[in-house]
């Protein structure tokens, strides 16, 4: 049974710790950071293709890529490590 919103007491409290607060190990890594890099390397790609500066606008592509593999792969880590849950670990048995 889940706590009902009364229950939280509106502060946060609920979510696993006493406090109410998540510590970094829980949560895992920011997936904002890859789409900050891609949407970087998309204003690259702009810049370069607006100048014809191919140089620039390769660099951007290069920049997307990486923001956008970053993105997925922060993702899934954040969701294999809110999949395993605090308490066992992940470990089975």
């Amino acid at each position: 049974m889940t706590d009902s919103l009364d229950d939280q007491g509106g502060d946060g409290a609920g979510d696993g710790t006493p406090d109410g607060t998540v510590s970094a190990g829980e949560s895992g890594p920011d997936p904002v950071i890859g789409a900050g890099l891609a949407l970087l390397g998309i204003l690259l790609m702009g810049l370069g293709g607006a100048r014809d500066a191919h140089y620039v606008f390769n660099v951007g592509v290069l920049t997307a890529v990486l923001g956008a593999g970053t993105f997925v792969l922060f993702v899934a880590l954040s969701a294999m490590r809110s999949r395993q849950g605090p308490s066992d670990g992940g470990q089975p048995g």
